[in-house]
């Protein structure tokens, strides 16, 4: 986050940004409304799930243009430890947890197919890209 904050990853998954910032192109509420998003849905349908989970210790990192929502379970005081929960709105099963962190989460999500279709919502292109936000909000500015 410090080197690429950020951004937009394959024109599918967007990288919330962690605080908001006062030169971004949004106000920064993304992170806590979809970690407030997250929250909500795990409390109406846990009972889908396998495993229980503190909703206070989710926060969301990331969500996908098919409607995903990807957190941490910010469950142990070391955020290296820290697994992605995905709260998949056409996955299967809906909610799973991720034993690593985002940085793998995203290595694998972008180069194992078979953990794309049951990750994520939405098909990604083989070419992987980064957009980050500094980058959208300068090409915003340019066509408007």
């Amino acid at each position: 986050m410090q080197v690429d904050g950020a951004g937009l990853v394959s024109g599918e998954i967007v990288v919330l940004l962690p605080v908001p910032q006062s030169d971004t192109y949004t106000d920064g509420s993304g992170l806590r409304d979809e970690t407030e998003n997250a929250r909500l849905t795990w409390e109406m349908c846990k009972d889908e799930a396998d495993f229980d989970v503190d909703p206070g210790s989710i926060v969301a990192w990331g969500v996908s243009t098919g409607a995903d929502i990807y957190c941490r379970l910010t469950m142990d005081d070391d955020p290296d430890r820290w697994p992605v929960l995905v709260c998949g709105r056409h996955t299967s099963p809906a909610f799973q947890v991720r034993p690593f962190g985002m940085a793998e989460f995203l290595q694998r999500l972008l180069g194992d197919a078979t953990f794309q279709e049951e990750t994520i919502s939405v098909a990604l292109p083989e070419e992987v890209s980064f957009v980050n936000w500094r980058e959208q909000q300068r090409r915003r500015t340019a066509r408007a």
